[in-house]
């Protein structure tokens, strides 16, 4: 059946018999779908896990290894086969778009061929956000995020003692408006930042202020190890400002009083827990209670994330602490002569946060354009190395490699002697002047090429300029990127004032920045578009004599 396959492409479709393309696809598709179930079997979720540890991300870099040495011997392999037959150096008739077509086939090639950690990775996510949808998951980090202030945990820093405005800014502010948000956010100071390298201090020191030691909710003053002042635990699901709103409507639920409503919070984090068959040592009345202190929120029992949660508890600092604390509410252990101190009480919060931080990590990009473009980059630039030695020779394609580097470490040289010593006649940084001299290079041998296809007499050394045109003429979006950046940079000069707390960048810089992804993806599409008539052009250069 092979050969009927072979004989019949060879018949029809030359090109594809010659480039080995039916063979080589098979193999890279069943080779992708492999890694496809392979990243979705390794991308389960497990709830049970308090240290994140997750032992199936070991395979992460297992398939990475697979997938670079897949990659080497299904490209060898074709290589070897695909070589063999050169129906362009062989003078072969062939259309207009024959060679056009053949390096599309070559770029399909190799963007398969290096597809394998994309498509383990989306498919490791993908399991991941088959649990739940995406609203379902908000829903439950939420659910998370509020309980974590009744759970062992880090306290806000003393410098943002005064919660009072900042919780009224999260109050008045659309969640689309972050950008004003974090501006008025960092704009609220009322005391001197103090900083504890410079000096110690205590309550006799007449540099000692009160308020260092207290924060400010509602109104309402606490001491720092308050659980007023308990730090929230956050999902990247969703923006930074809606995991706080979560934790000042708990906290005025605690500042009010209204204790069925956080009893609420605890009663869904237990039937959280209890759909995933997790267990606590504590009932929510247990929890409530060790919790739900309104006075002060300061005599409460600190309640550990798993069982084996060490804590450090921080009210050991305050004269008011009594040291029965660590062993009538906890529990110690002597490991390698230091004595770590674990709760008597515990919920499952870690195994938790765990699995849906992994969910949530998951929606946060399903798709990361990102990192993928450092993949669609190298196959490019390999389609194009196998294209170019396929259309010349390997003598012309050595001589074009060793040239491009020395002419690079010529140039470099040049721009970095040229600055140091004209800097005060020339406006333009090394960089600059670097990429200016490959801009003229790339420009010449373009110009070099045409010539030689109109005048049509002899090769010469034309065909290392093929390769130098194939492989230089993409950088020409870099360069251009380099230009855009040397004018903002001297236009910023020009406008720049000492005196203004923010600058305001040019609207195409500030495009720029924010769509340098797309800018890539449309950089690649024109490769394609410009590779037509440049393979076009190649093809009549190949009728031209040697000499």
């Amino acid at each position: 059946m092979f050969k009927k396959i072979q004989n019949h492409l060879l018949l029809r479709h030359p090109l594809l018999w010659n480039t080995k393309f039916i063979p080589v696809l098979v193999i890279t598709l069943v080779v992708n779908l492999a890694f496809f179930i392979g990243g979705y079997i390794t991308g389960a979720v497990d709830f049970t896990d308090p240290y994140g540890y997750n032992i199936l991300r070991d395979f992460k870099p297992i398939a990475a290894f697979l997938a670079v040495v897949i990659a080497l011997l299904v490209i060898i392999l074709w290589l070897v086969f695909y070589v063999r037959n050169n129906a362009f150096k062989s003078y072969y008739p062939k259309k207009n778009n024959s060679l056009y077509k053949e390096w599309l086939i070559l770029l399909i090639v190799c963007l398969l061929n290096v597809s394998y950690i994309p498509i383990y990775e989306y498919a490791y996510d993908l399991r991941a956000r088959n649990y739940f949808d995406k609203e379902e998951v908000i829903k439950r980090a939420d659910i998370i995020s509020k309980a974590s202030l009744f759970v062992n945990g880090s306290y806000h820093s003393w410098d943002r003692f005064d919660r009072t405005m900042y919780n009224e800014l999260l109050n008045k502010k659309p969640l689309d408006s972050l950008r004003e948000y974090h501006e008025e956010a960092e704009a609220i100071e009322t005391i001197p930042a103090y900083n504890h390298h410079q000096r110690n201090y205590d309550e006799d020191d007449d540099y000692y202020n009160r308020e260092w030691d207290t924060v400010c909710y509602f109104e309402n003053e606490y001491k720092l190890t308050s659980l007023m002042n308990r730090q929230k635990e956050s999902f990247f699901i969703q923006p930074d400002i809606n995991d706080s709103l979560n934790e000042w409507k708990v906290k005025k639920w605690m500042l009010n009083r209204e204790k069925d409503s956080v009893r609420k919070v605890l009663n869904d984090f237990f039937a959280l827990a209890n759909e995933h068959g997790l267990k606590a040592n504590i009932t929510v009345e247990q929890w409530l209670n060790f919790v739900y202190k309104p006075d002060m929120y300061e005599d409460f029992q600190i309640v550990g994330k798993h069982s084996m949660d060490a804590i450090y508890d921080e009210r050991k600092e305050n004269n008011e602490y009594t040291e029965t604390n660590d062993t009538e509410n906890n529990f110690t252990k002597n490991i390698d002569g230091i004595i770590h101190i674990y709760p008597k009480y515990y919920v499952p919060f870690s195994q938790l946060y765990n699995g849906y931080d992994r969910i949530s990590g998951a929606y946060v990009s399903p798709i990361d354009y990102k990192d993928i473009i450092g993949y669609f980059i190298f196959g490019f630039s390999v389609s194009l190395l196998i294209f170019s030695f396929r259309v010349t020779s390997a003598k012309s394609w050595l001589i074009a490699a060793v040239s491009i580097g020395v002419l690079g470490l010529v140039t470099f040289i040049f721009s970095l002697v040229a600055y140091y010593f004209l800097n005060e006649f020339i406006i333009i940084d090394e960089m600059t002047l670097f990429f200016m001299i490959w801009t003229i290079i790339i420009a010449l041998c373009f110009f070099y090429f045409l010539h030689r296809n109109k005048i049509k007499t002899s090769k010469k050394i034309s065909g290392i300029i093929v390769n130098v045109l194939l492989w230089l003429l993409p950088t020409l979006f870099i360069i251009a990127y380099a230009y855009a950046w040397y004018y903002f940079r001297i236009v910023e000069e020009k406008t720049y004032n000492p005196y203004l707390i923010s600058y305001e960048h040019p609207p195409f810089q500030k495009w720029l920045d924010e769509n340098l992804t797309l800018c890539i993806y449309c950089w690649l599409l024109i490769i394609i578009l410009y590779m037509y008539p440049l393979t076009r052009l190649i093809k009549k250069w190949k009728g031209i004599a040697e000499a």
